[in-house]
């Protein structure tokens, strides 16, 4: 999310967990699925730190065929490109105080539908000159070094000119947003299609589960990466698993956020598991959120749920690396352990909620 995909491709970090393991992690066998979700192909974001796009359009992409029986390839990169504006105007507008990088957040991406609408793949696809893949070093380094241009003069918000001028470098980066276009033979503009087609409005919910706030009610996350001071539902770790396993069997798809930097996940391998041990996982979540020991660094799309030959729960999820040295072509399987502990943020259509959690939460 925050770093470059290629980075969690050839960079494993080893972390420290608070429990005594001596095993080696647990590798899956004979995984039948339960419940799935259809999902569209895996992308790659390649060079670029949005996987949160990747991973929230995924979600949309498969939550569209479930509810209208519509497939859709929708544009990441017009995402990318309103959601830099949208950052530059409260990094101004805090004087430097706020997170300014590539990066997001599921949130983000709602917020873009609703403010500046959104368009399919085949219409933006941030790829002006047809490069192969995306490559976003030159565009974060030229928007960086744009707006702390205008921060060091003493710019508190964009005013037409540096609006235009900050337009002018993402359509040089990423190609110019077409004003209408037309799609399956109708003319649209992007708030008409996210209106008339997309649909999602304030559809979706982001959860955590912190042993430190009260349960069940919204706080601000305090964390660089939520710049825009967004609420988050506080449930139980039990419940998380619990909405999981609901979403999924009702046909609803799952957004992952959490820590891959672990050396138990296993990109080429296909899998992300601990050794069997006892956990603290209330307490050992809140201390390695802390500490940093659990980052919160890509997004993921929570696609189905099955056990293996010992009858042991996995979690199977798309990933946006890719196909390529990926055992499972872009999915992979994540044992509960891995879940319980390096699952940060959970997000879902209110649709998918469980009846008991809609209740405590007091969603209609």
């Amino acid at each position: 999310m925050r770093k470059l995909a290629l980075s969690f491709l050839f960079i494993a970090t080893s972390r420290l967990l608070d429990a005594q393991t001596s095993s080696e992690p647990v590798i899956p066998i004979g995984i039948k699925l339960t419940d799935s979700v259809t999902c569209t192909p895996v992308k790659d974001q390649s060079q670029s730190p949005t996987c949160w796009i990747f991973g929230t359009n995924s979600i949309f992409e498969s939550d569209l065929l479930k509810r209208y029986n519509i497939r859709l390839n929708l544009s990441e990169m017009y995402i990318a490109r309103y959601a830099y504006i949208d950052k530059a105007k409260q990094f101004l507008a805090t004087k430097g105080k706020t997170y300014y990088e590539g990066g997001g957040q599921f949130h983000d991406v709602i917020r873009v539908i609703n403010n500046y609408g959104m368009v399919p793949e085949e219409v933006y696809n941030g790829r002006p000159h047809e490069q192969f893949s995306h490559n976003h070093a030159g565009l974060d380094t030229a928007m960086k070094r744009f707006t702390y241009g205008l921060l060091n003069n003493g710019v508190t918000e964009l005013d037409a000119t540096s609006l235009g001028q900050m337009n002018d470098t993402l359509d040089k980066y990423l190609g110019k947003v077409p004003a209408q276009f037309f799609f399956q033979q109708k003319l649209y503009t992007p708030k008409t299609f996210a209106e008339e087609v997309v649909k999602f409005g304030n559809d979706y919910v982001e959860l955590v589960s912190f042993a430190d706030q009260p349960l069940y009610k919204q706080f601000i996350l305090t964390d660089k990466y939520n710049w825009a001071n967004d609420s988050f539902y506080n449930i139980s770790l039990d419940d998380m698993l619990m909405l999981v396993d609901t979403a999924l069997h009702k046909g609803w798809s799952v957004g992952w956020e959490g820590d891959v930097t672990e050396k138990e996940f296993n990109h080429y391998g296909g899998y992300a598991s601990f050794p069997d041990s006892s956990y603290s996982y209330d307490q050992q979540r809140l201390e390695n959120y802390k500490s940093e020991i659990t980052e919160r660094d890509h997004m993921l799309h929570l696609a189905g749920i099955g056990k293996d030959d010992n009858n042991k729960k996995w979690y199977y999820l798309k990933n946006s690396w890719g196909t390529w040295l990926s055992k499972y072509k872009g999915y992979l399987y994540m044992e509960e352990n891995y879940f319980r502990l390096k699952t940060v943020i959970l997000f879902v259509n209110k649709q998918a909620l469980p009846q008991s959690l809609k209740v405590k939460l007091g969603i209609n």
